[in-house]
């Protein structure tokens, strides 16, 4: 089983709960995440400036197993 990546919904979710002065680790286990990963996105929104949520990596996610044409015909 993979790793479980923070959508945009978590991701807000975890910093407004972080900047009310939640702990990481408790944010990480109210998300079901590792507790690096909350303190990571934390760095990461820090760099961008307030009120803004990191978006996800360019060419992050698997590849596609499918074409087009095959996702036509499995409907």
């Amino acid at each position: 089983m993979g790793r479980k990546k923070l959508n945009m919904e978590e991701k807000t979710r975890a910093l407004t709960l972080m900047e009310q002065g939640i702990p990481g680790k408790r944010v990480a286990k109210e998300l079901r995440v590792n507790r690096r990963s909350i303190y990571r996105l934390k760095m990461e929104a820090d760099k961008l400036g307030p009120n803004t949520t990191p978006p996800r990596k360019p060419g992050s996610g698997g590849k596609r197993k499918t074409t087009p044409k095959t996702d036509c015909i499995l409907k």
